[in-house]
C-alpha cells in the first residue's frame, strides 16, 4: 500500500489527522484485506478508498500449499496483467517471506526457471513491499501464530538491477510505523552485480547480503551464470572486499550443488582458494543447498554433505540449507509464472 497516497487523500478530504492513525492501525496491525473491514473509518471514506486505492497493488490469482513443508506460494496478478510469484515459509521460529523484484529475470542462469521466462519489467517499491503485506494479512486471517519476522529478496528477478525500488521497499518494510521488520532480518540476494555493492553498503548497511556463486571457476561459472561475463570472479571478490570493509557484516555465498557439475574436488579447491584470497575471508560463509532439478527432484543430499565436509576440512564456514517447497515448485530457482 502506498501509505503516503492514502495520507494525502485523507488530508485533501479535510478529515482530522487521527483518521491517518486509524488507517495505519487497520492495515499494519489488524491486517485488513478490504477497506470495508476498517470499521473505525466513516463509511464514505471506506468506499472511496476501496474504489480509488485498494490496499494491495495486485490481486491474488492462485495460492497453493505444500504437503511436505510449512510453505505456501501465491500467484499474483499485477494491474497491467503480468504475473509474479511470492512464497511464505517457516524455516525457523517466525514466518519468512520470499519476495520477487522483477517480472521474470534478465540474468538467464542456466539452472533457474525464472531466467527462462525472460525479463518483462521491474516491480515498483509498492509491488515489492505489498507481497509482505499480503502474507501478513494471510497470517492474521488464518491465525497461524507468529508475526512475519524475516524477508528475503530471493524470488523472481535480480534485486540489484531494480536497485532504487528495492531500497525504497526495504525502507518501508523496516519503518516502525508500518510492518517494522528489523533490517538484520532482511536479506538481499544477488547473482553478482558487483558495481552496486558499494551503494548497498552505504544505503542499507544492516541488511544481510547473499551472493549466488555456484562455481569458482570463471569459464564454468560463465556457462552457469552469464553475469560472470560482465563481472568475473576477481571483480566480484574485489567488490565484496570493499563491501566487507564498509560494513564488517558477514556475507553468505549461496552455492547450489549440482552433482558432477560444480562439486568435484577441483571445484572445492577453487572455491576454497577464492574465499581465502579475500582480505576478509573470515566474513565469508558458504550456504550449500541441493540444486532443484525439476518438480520434486533435487541433487542427492549425500553429495551436498560430502561437499560440506570437504569445505569444513579446509577451515571454511559452511551451512547446509534445507530446500523447502519443492513439491509446489516454490523452492530456490523454481519461481516462474507459468500461466
Amino acid at each position: 500500500m502506498n501509505f503516503e497516497y492514502v495520507k494525502q487523500f485523507i488530508k485533501n478530504a479535510g478529515l482530522p489527522n487521527y483518521r491517518i492513525a486509524q488507517v495505519k492501525d487497520a492495515v499494519y496491525k489488524n491486517g485488513i484485506t478490504s477497506w470495508q473491514e476498517a470499521t473505525a473509518l466513516p463509511a464514505g471514506l471506506r468506499s472511496q478508498l476501496e474504489q480509488e486505492r485498494p490496499i494491495l497493488s495486485f490481486t491474488v490469482k492462485k495460492m497453493v500449499l505444500s504437503e511436505q513443508d510449512r510453505v505456501a506460494k501465491a500467484l499474483l496478478k499485477l494491474k497491467d496483467g503480468l504475473l509474479i510469484e511470492t512464497v511464505l515459509l517457516k524455516p525457523h521460529d517466525g514466518w519468512s517471506v520470499c519476495v520477487s523484484t522483477q517480472v521474470g529475470c534478465p540474468m538467464r542462469c542456466s539452472f533457474c526457471s525464472t531466467g527462462r521466462m525472460g525479463f518483462k519489467r521491474d516491480l515498483t517499491d509498492e509491488e515489492i513491499a505489498d507481497q509482505v503485506l499480503m502474507w501478513f494479512q494471510y497470517v492474521k486471517k488464518e491465525k497461524i501464530g507468529e508475526r512475519i519476522s524475516h524477508v528475503v529478496f530471493m524470488g523472481m528477478g535480480e534485486p540489484l538491477l531494480n536497485y532504487l525500488n528495492v531500497v525504497k521497499a526495504v525502507q518501508n518494510l523496516t519503518n516502525p510505523d508500518f510492518l517494522n521488520i528489523g533490517a538484520r532480518h532482511i536479506s538481499i540476494s544477488t547473482s553478482g552485480v558487483a558495481d552496486k555493492l558499494h551503494k548497498l553498503a552505504v544505503d542499507l548497511p544492516q541488511v544481510n547480503l547473499a551472493v549466488s556463486l555456484h562455481n569458482a571457476d570463471n569459464d564454468e561459472r560463465s556457462k552457469l551464470m552469464p553475469v560472470n561475463r560482465r563481472w568475473d570472479l576477481e571483480e566480484l571478490r574485489n567488490a565484496l572486499d570493499e563491501y566487507l570493509a564498509l560494513t564488517g557484516r558477514q556475507v553468505f555465498l549461496e552455492y547450489a550443488v549440482i552433482d558432477g557439475v560444480n562439486n568435484r574436488p577441483e571445484h572445492i579447491r577453487k572455491l576454497g582458494k577464492w574465499i581465502r584470497d579475500s582480505k576478509f575471508s573470515y566474513l565469508l560463509h558458504v550456504n550449500l543447498i541441493a540444486c532443484n532439478l525439476g518438480r520434486g527432484q533435487k541433487t542427492d543430499d549425500r553429495a551436498v554433505q560430502d561437499m560440506a565436509d570437504a569445505l569444513k576440512a579446509m577451515g571454511i564456514g559452511v551451512t547446509i540449507r534445507k530446500s523447502m517447497g519443492n513439491d509446489i515448485s516454490a523452492a530456490c530457482g523454481q519461481l516462474a509464472s507459468k500461466n
